[in-house]
């Protein structure tokens, strides 16, 4: 692979200095393209490398020069700079006779030079939206300008359209950088430091259902307590304490469903929106020790348990009497909750129904963790966290391929995804010193990843795979 690619440079630098025998350039020329290199590299702002565009052909060969550039709607010339002027303040002067053609022509005084930009460097970035031409390079008089001149000058403008696409690619990176360093402060300071508000309402509100429950009681205890009230009063305390108790029982669940909704928002948004990611542009770890099967897997799996229901997924518990063991590794665990979260949201899109070896039609799913011993050193063992779905086997190089950036099988067409959430789960579990896979069985998939734990940490403590079922 790299020797491959290494032959492939060293071809292109002969067909370069090929070429350049063959362009055959006077010495004044090749200074020429030695001081542009030069300066281009030595100048950082836009304004300087307009100037060193018009004014190295004035300089070396007492020819005039104008920058044109193309505006945002890719229709209208605006003059940047000129040998004459230098940076230009009337972006509508120029000749009018420069217009924008995919060739080099003449107009009646002068020799004009479509600019184009590095397409290989601008398709590297999706936000960039490369023209095929980003101006045009006027050069006048026309009449002091040979046929050998031309094509130096053509080849002149080539390197300005290169050289001008990087610093634009780099000001316009800067601006994202910036734009992005602004938005990560605006979310801090107007969604995620208001999002604890929430939590503040939530402790308020739990406050009060106690005091309804209070209120409750002491109506129990007039019932209860005062036999001098007459029956019919006794019946209607009996309908408002049986009315408190049910709107007290219903609050409480509302109460715990937007606490369980608050935790996992609170938990995604201060994980993915963490200032320490745009700072250092990649996933920075906060690592804490948490109990996977309380602290990150029961709670995501509570928001998709009213999907499987709808969809009818059922699991195998046939498994259930496994020991539930404490299993505790330090992770980022807003990460590895959003791992989960990928695994879960793909088997309610992907479970399928299948005839098991008894001819029962059934669809499950199921996970669970096994360790694996000295996987990934002497006394570095491996604990294999596992979601299975049952369905079509996926093909070995197929699942080979799932958890690349973009990548969608063919079966998941009907589905709406962009391809992201393995790659995101492959991702977050590599920076963690771990690995992912997908293990095609009889009657499904097997979706796992591994994370590293050293013996003398605190580690699963059997060998057998623990299941923990879905149920309904």
């Amino acid at each position: 692979m790299h020797s491959s690619k290494m032959e492939s440079v060293r071809a292109r630098i002969r067909e370069k200095q090929e070429s350049y025998t063959l362009y055959n350039f006077e010495r004044l020329q090749e200074e020429a393209f030695a001081s542009f290199f030069d300066l281009a590299q030595e100048y950082t702002t836009l304004d300087n490398l307009y100037l060193v565009c018009t004014l190295v052909p004035k300089e070396f060969f007492d020819l005039d020069t104008r920058l044109y550039l193309l505006d945002q709607d890719g229709k209208t010339l605006s003059l940047m700079c000129s040998s004459i002027n230098g940076l230009e303040k009337d972006f509508s002067a120029g000749n009018p006779e420069v217009v924008v053609q995919e060739d080099p022509y003449f107009t009646d005084s002068s020799y004009v030079i479509p600019i184009r930009g590095n397409r290989a460097v601008g398709e590297l970035l999706p936000f960039q939206h490369l023209k095929e031409i980003l101006g045009m390079f006027e050069i006048f008089p026309a009449e002091k300008i040979s046929d050998q001149q031309r094509f130096f000058l053509e080849k002149f403008t080539n390197r300005i359209g290169y050289n001008l696409h990087q610093k634009q690619l780099i000001h316009q990176n800067l601006h994202h950088i910036k734009f992005i360093n602004q938005l990560v402060a605006d979310i801090d300071h107007n969604v995620i430091s208001p999002n604890l508000y929430y939590r503040l309402f939530l402790r308020k509100l739990r406050n009060r259902i106690k005091e309804e429950a209070a209120i409750q009681e002491k109506v129990r205890e007039l019932v209860s307590f005062c036999p001098e009230i007459d029956d019919r009063t006794c019946q209607k305390l009996r309908e408002i304490y049986h009315a408190l108790g049910n709107n007290i029982e219903s609050l409480d669940e509302s109460r715990k469903e937007m606490e369980r909704h608050y935790e996992r928002t609170s938990l995604y948004l201060e994980t993915l929106l963490r200032r320490d990611h745009f700072k250092h542009g990649t996933y920075v770890l906060r690592k804490q020790r948490c109990n996977f099967r309380t602290e990150i897997i029961e709670p995501t799996l509570a928001r998709y348990l009213p999907q499987f229901k709808q969809k009818d997924i059922k699991v195998d518990n046939r498994l259930d009497e496994v020991p539930d063991e404490l299993l505790e590794l330090g992770v980022d665990k807003g990460l590895l909750a959003q791992v989960y979260d990928n695994f879960f949201s793909n088997a309610v899109k992907y479970t399928e129904e299948i005839q098991d070896e008894y001819d029962y039609r059934v669809k499950f799913v199921s996970y669970g963790k096994k360790r694996l011993k000295d996987h990934f050193d002497q006394g570095v063992d491996g604990v294999k966290f596992t979601v299975f779905t049952t369905g079509t086997p996926i093909e070995v190089d197929e699942g080979d391929r799932l958890f690349d950036e973009g990548y969608r099988s063919p079966a998941s067409e009907l589905e709406v995804g962009t391809g992201h959430g393995l790659h995101f789960v492959k991702h977050i579990i590599e920076i963690h010193g771990g690995e992912v896979g997908v293990e095609p069985q009889k009657y499904g998939n097997n979706f796992y990843f591994i994370l590293p734990q050293r013996q003398d940490q605190t580690a699963v403590t059997d060998d057998r795979e623990e299941t923990r079922s879905i149920i309904w």
